[in-house]
């Protein structure tokens, strides 16, 4: 198949009756045949375009009509744009850039990176000078790794290997000790307000005992342990649960600052190929008082199949203006009771919420929501102690 494209082919189409006659005629002569079909009462069949003048002299000799023929591949193609100079340049040079290829990188595949997408990877990459279009045997891959790693606070490995002109890019996420990972030694206190429901402690010294009423920020669990010959300090660790009541204010202006697109944008585009960035498309002139930057990342590819080694930066500025709008009761209402169950939803994720009480307040400025939630809720707090 790729040979018939590359050299030619000939589809020769005739009448159904006489298949069996065409096909003895061809292989006694020996002639090899690709794409047999049967269509409309035709018998059609390919053959390579050296054969094709044999062929049609057999055929005309045994007095089988031909129908129809057409010519398919290159040359037909090169015939048929032998006046547009332009095309035929254009396919050498695709050709020829596809031949050189091997010493660009066109494609890489990460792994080891599960936290952090391979759009950010990308760009650090890039920021260290490696990325779809470099050069291959220019890369340094160890001063790569170096650099790569020097600049960036998500990872602490990173090796690059090439498999042809894909790069092979694994990687190890640096681990980021959060500050509870620090205490060697803490207190548990409360964080809210309550009387204490039920309690589980693992290491410390509870202090206070079920149905105490606390408050916020006093000892619940400490971490000095006495001993017989003095004493320990360790780190507390448990739940205590309470009975609280958590307080929360939503309050929405009547009159507030919309942002509207007026429709003008102006863009920028560059064009990376093979490591070399062409500009083109330049329109942003810094006019707009107020606007917004999109940037748009997208990988050259051909036929939705084969990646091409080329990368199309776009940025659009879009311009807006900034216009105030006076919201009804209704709709300021709505807003503010979509906001306070999205701010309950996050400050009472794990709470056993038992009574809710919402109270309205409605101003010449605003409409407020004030509601008090009586629930049952971890209120320890981890605090450390620091020991000189």
């Amino acid at each position: 198949m790729v040979l018939d494209s590359l050299f030619g082919s000939i589809l020769i189409s005739v009448s159904e009756e006489c298949t069996l006659d065409c096909i003895n005629l061809i292989h006694r002569n020996g002639i090899n045949t690709t794409k047999i079909i049967k269509k409309e009462g035709l018998f059609s069949f390919k053959v390579r375009l050296s054969k094709a003048k044999k062929v049609l002299s057999l055929l005309d000799k045994s007095g089988i009509k031909v129908y129809s023929i057409k010519g398919e591949g290159f040359p037909f193609l090169i015939k048929r744009y032998h006046r547009r100079a332009g095309i035929v340049i254009g396919a050498l040079l695709f050709c020829l850039i596809i031949g050189i290829s091997d010493n660009y990188v066109w494609q890489i595949q990460y792994s080891g990176n599960e936290n952090i997408a391979d759009s950010v990877v990308e760009q650090q990459l890039l920021d260290a000078g490696f990325g779809v279009g470099t050069y291959i045997p220019d890369v340094d891959f160890y001063s790569l790794c170096n650099v790569f790693l020097q600049n960036s606070e998500d990872f602490s490995f990173i090796s690059v290997n090439m498999e042809g002109t894909t790069a092979k890019v694994e990687l190890r996420e640096r681990k980021i000790k959060t500050n509870s990972e620090d205490i060697k030694a803490s207190n548990l206190v409360a964080k809210y307000s309550g009387q204490i429901e039920s309690m589980t402690v693992y290491e410390g010294k509870t202090v206070i005992e079920k149905e105490d009423v606390v408050k916020e920020g006093e000892l619940l669990v400490s971490g000095f342990l006495e001993k017989t010959y003095g004493f320990d300090i360790v780190r507390s660790r448990g739940s205590v649960y309470a009975y609280v009541t958590r307080h929360f204010e939503i309050d929405i202006p009547f009159e507030k600052t919309v942002k509207e697109y007026t429709g003008k944008k102006q863009t920028d585009k560059e064009l990376i190929f093979f490591g070399n960035i062409f500009s083109f498309g330049k329109n942003i002139d810094g006019s707009y008082d107020k606007y917004d930057i999109v940037t748009d990342r997208e990988r050259l590819v051909l036929f939705d199949r084969i990646k091409l080694p080329m990368i199309l930066n776009k940025t659009t500025v879009k311009e807006y203006k900034e216009s105030y709008i006076t919201l009804t009761e209704d709709e300021a209402r709505n807003e503010a009771e979509k906001r306070l169950t999205e701010l309950m939803a996050e400050e009472l994720l794990d709470a056993d919420i038992l009574e809710r009480k919402v109270t309205p307040v409605v101003t010449e400025k605003s409409y407020k929501l004030v509601c008090d939630v009586y629930c049952i809720t971890d209120i320890a707090l981890e605090k450390e102690i620091t020991v000189d």
